[in-house]
């Protein structure tokens, strides 16, 4: 891990070290006020060494020795009883001197010092003076016993004890900084060791990694792609300018050939396939590029939902051959995007996705439109796994901090044993935050402009996005399908528009687009009956319109 690699986990885990810091600090403040509070008092004498007439003091080298000398009875027992027998020094019956007296000699003097603790400041006072009388008094009985009743050494007091104004322990202060610095270490070793153990994918490198192919597109996370909202991409700029640049990174996916049709998928359910389905053939349509999305989730569909069409009849009604493809297909608000909606749930939908009748229709469609097709999870079914046959590839969508790096593992092996192609990867939901990736949105967020009624710049994420680089689709005239010339056989895909009100006219289908003929498609999917009886008989569509 480099420097900047630390710093970037730092700046990501910025809320667990800052939870690790202020546990450090409380269970410092606790353990301080659980603790007895000790009070230190100093007193000091001057050790004098020889007759009192003539007596050597300051730094005689005599009374230094002797003070040197006379340090350890300091903790003696004639010196204890001393200081108990005095009922000046603030020693309660029962307690004990073990460990609360010490004593020093200032260097290169015959200053003694004795420092007394206690657990008040007038008790620390008292016993530090009656430390220092109680010590003087026991040299002065050594020395006469050595000299025939006569001491050759003399303790003065110099300075009695002050009380003390805060507890020498526990250090507050200390104690805080220490526990604040703990708090930070636990905190860095749980960032370190819960990055060691993630197993989910946190950025496009660990993606790419799982799957084992480039990384197509990162989709910020944005309330506007969330719930009904889906179907209005470009309601945040952001996310909308992502979106553009999956499209352009699709184009230049494959170099040997063009992709025409491509599978959206993801490893598990919930990871926001169909919305990055739903979005893609958006983007796509806008850019000119005549485009279908087919719903083959025939377990759990959502495009019908999320565009607002009706999806009571649609792609397993197709398959089954109760509707031809064309009525099956409804145009959608956004102009040059057709969807093919799942229809109702089939008890074999493997079965139909798998099907020759699948096949025909992705390649029938493909001739003239850019398919996206919106399947299943790969890991829960193997609609996916089948499906990627039929395609020129495969995107495969995983949410950051949610997929599981072996989910992305298995999804990529499914798809390798079938031969599926794998054209590359989308991130989807990318905290703008939290994570490197989604640093250039935050960054370049002002970049991203809309435009006013007026059709001036507008510097923040607007609903009604202009991308000004982008080509803008024109309105197209309504075109009539044409009579087949390859025979009886050959079909008019000009997808219907959504059926309009009695009355209205030709006029009101503002988003037909231009028929195109195509080749022959099989019995089970399309009609292929005379092409003029064709225009002259009522659709399905029409008969619900009248």
């Amino acid at each position: 891990m480099t420097v900047l690699d630390f710093l970037r986990l730092t700046g990501r885990s910025w809320r667990t070290l800052l939870i690790g810091v202020a546990i450090g600090l409380l269970a410092a403040f606790g353990y301080t006020q659980v603790q007895p509070h000790v009070f230190t008092a100093n007193s000091s004498g001057f050790v004098t060494a020889g007759p009192s007439e003539g007596g050597f003091i300051g730094g005689s080298e005599a009374a230094v020795a002797k003070a040197q000398s006379y340090l350890p009875l300091i903790t003696s027992r004639p010196v204890y009883e001393k200081i108990a027998q005095n009922p000046d020094s603030g020693l309660a019956e029962g307690q004990t001197l073990t460990g609360r007296l010490t004593a020093s000699v200032a260097p290169n003097s015959n200053l003694i010092e004795v420092q007394a603790s206690a657990d008040s400041p007038a008790a620390a006072v008292a016993l530090a003076n009656g430390a220092l009388q109680a010590l003087a008094d026991v040299i002065i009985e050594l020395e006469s016993q050595a000299g025939g009743g006569v001491s050759s050494v003399t303790v003065l007091p110099l300075q009695d004890a002050v009380a003390p104004t805060s507890p020498e322990s526990p250090n507050l202060r200390n104690n805080l900084l220490i526990g604040a610095g703990i708090g930070l270490i636990l905190a860095y070793v749980f960032v370190f060791l819960r990055k060691a153990l993630d197993v989910k994918v946190r950025n496009s490198k660990d993606l790419a990694s799982a799957a084992g192919v480039g990384s197509l597109g990162r989709i910020p996370k944005s309330p506007q792609l969330m719930g009904k909202n889906r179907a209005s991409n470009d309601a945040d700029a952001i996310a909308a300018e992502s979106f553009r640049r999956l499209r352009t990174n699709l184009r230049f996916a494959s170099v040997d050939e063009e992709i025409r049709s491509m599978v959206i998928t993801s490893s598990n359910a919930g990871e926001g396939k169909s919305t990055i389905a739903t979005s893609l053939a958006q983007v796509l349509a806008q850019s000119n590029t005549p485009t279908i999305l087919i719903d083959a989730d025939l377990r759990r569909p959502t495009v019908a939902s999320v565009l607002g069409i009706d999806g009571s009849i649609g792609l397993s009604e197709v398959l089954s051959g109760q509707v031809s493809l064309e009525d099956a297909l409804t145009a959608t608000k956004t102009p040059g995007l057709y969807a093919l909606p799942s229809g109702r749930i089939p008890p074999n939908p493997s079965e139909m996705l798998g099907s020759e009748a699948m096949r025909s229709i992705i390649r029938l469609l493909s001739q003239d439109y850019i398919v996206i097709i919106d399947a299943p999870p790969l890991l829960p079914v193997t609609d996916a796994a089948i499906l990627s046959t039929r395609v020129d590839g495969v995107v495969l969508v995983a949410t950051a901090g949610r997929t599981r790096r072996e989910d992305v593992g298995a999804a990529r092996d499914m798809l390798s044993q079938v031969h599926g192609r794998l054209l590359g990867t989308v991130l989807n939901m990318v905290p703008p935050r939290d994570t490197a990736d989604g640093y250039e949105y935050r960054r370049n967020r002002s970049y991203y402009v809309t435009a006013n009624k007026k059709g001036m710049p507008v510097f923040k994420s607007s609903k009604g996005h202009v991308d000004m680089l982008e080509p803008q689709p024109q309105p197209q005239p309504q075109a009539q399908p044409q009579p087949a010339k390859d025979g009886p056989g050959a079909i008019s895909l000009a997808p219907r528009a959504n059926p309009v009100a009695p009355g209205a006219g030709r006029s009101a289908q503002a988003q037909a687009q231009p028929a195109v003929q195509q080749a022959p498609a099989p019995a089970t999917t399309v009609n292929t009956s005379d092409p003029v009886d064709d225009q002259m008989a009522p659709t399905r569509r029409s008969r619900r319109g009248a």
